[in-house]
């Protein structure tokens, strides 16, 4: 297994007398369903400061969360805090508003930053924002959810113990049906933005750093007669190790997966990680094994728990916040969606590992 490529120093914010305080910067489906819900899960359990978030959004929230401040402008939310270098600002804006969004914060005083995906909307705004980042000095840590994931700890475990050997081969399935949300929503125009960039960032976590040798796409058959190419892809990578990392995302599949098939020179591990936040447990079995073991596994709320001690001292960096991580995670992920060629949706009938590909 390559170690990842260590993360470069930056800046971090002192402690402060003042307490930690939460700002959320896009109230969209990231900003209210993901990160506001696990900021009150933690907060109930006493593992982030209690007290309202202030939400940032410029349409008021139909339904917001419990604990919610609403202010229209991120002015208006910078000047009611009572600290910006104590705050920890979760950014949930469209991509196109990254860059724009870092200058305002780092203006302000802003030193804690959570960024939801994707990282940059193509390689050379990726390349820029983590210019910006850099030069700024505002602590950007770029969400990365399997890498926080009980099963993936333990995956990394069972291959430094060499329970299956030299690593040969991974495969990484996130497929679930996403229908209407495609239909109706602009936001994404390819099935490489939706769950490949998570993939992607697992492999290069586990593996380090690869080339995109190949990539199928298929679209979204729209029953009104108007296909999107929402319907999924997927990409296979070549490891310098030589290990081959074959990446699959079905979005109009009539069930949810979330598996990681990995096969080593002398055995297999399967996990399935969480496939929603209303059950979360991860399973794992290990070629030798007679039984799945069961994991609780809560990634996003773990990788939130993670970035605030990290933000208050008390913890390391989280794993995969590397920025030029997340930047060759946008590199390859353009080159497979531009070299990509059609293909079929899987079959029903059976769904092999790389169904796009000759073994």
């Amino acid at each position: 297994m390559t170690a990842p490529t260590p993360v470069r120093a930056l800046p971090r914010s002192e402690p402060t007398d003042h307490p930690v305080e939460s700002v959320i910067v896009g109230y969209g489906h990231a900003g209210r369903d993901l990160h506001h819900r696990i900021l009150i899960a933690l907060a109930g359990r006493g593992a982030v400061p209690r007290g309202e978030a202030l939400v940032v959004d410029p349409v008021r929230p139909v339904d917001p969360l419990p604990g919610s401040r609403w202010l229209s402008s991120l002015p208006q939310a910078l000047a009611a805090l009572g600290s910006p270098a104590s705050a920890v600002v979760h950014v949930a804006t469209p991509v196109r508003d990254r860059a724009r969004t870092i200058r305002d914060l780092a203006a302000a005083g802003i030193r804690r930053v959570i960024m939801e995906k994707p990282f940059a909307e193509s390689p050379a705004a990726a390349r820029e924002l983590t210019d910006l980042i850099r030069d700024c000095g505002v602590d950007v840590l770029p969400v990365a959810v399997w890498p926080s994931s009980t099963i993936t700890r333990r995956v990394v475990e069972l291959l430094a113990a060499g329970r299956i050997g030299r690593p040969v081969s991974l495969h990484v399935e996130q497929s679930k049906p996403r229908f209407r949300r495609s239909f109706e929503n602009s936001a994404h125009s390819s099935a490489f933005e939706v769950e490949l960039p998570h993939q992607m960032l697992l492999a290069l976590h586990l593996f380090g750093d690869a080339e995109s040798v190949e990539a199928v796409s298929w679209p979204l058959r729209n029953p009104a007669g108007q296909d999107r190419m929402l319907g999924g892809a997927t990409v296979r990578l070549r490891h310098r190790d030589g290990l081959v990392t074959t990446l699959t995302s079905d979005l109009t599949s009539p069930v949810r997966i979330r598996r990681l098939r990995l096969r080593g020179t002398e055995g297999e591990i399967v996990a399935h990680y969480p496939i929603g936040g209303d059950d979360p447990f991860g399973q794992i079995q290990v070629t030798g094994e007679r039984d799945r073991t069961l994991l609780p596994d809560a990634p996003l709320t773990t990788f939130v728990e993670d970035c605030y001690r990290y933000f208050t001292g008390s913890e390391e960096r989280p794993a995969g916040t590397d920025l030029r991580l997340h930047a060759r995670v946008t590199e390859l992920l353009a080159a497979a969606s531009a070299a990509a060629v059609p293909g079929d949706a899987p079959s029903l009938l059976g769904r092999p590992d790389s169904h796009a590909f000759e073994e």
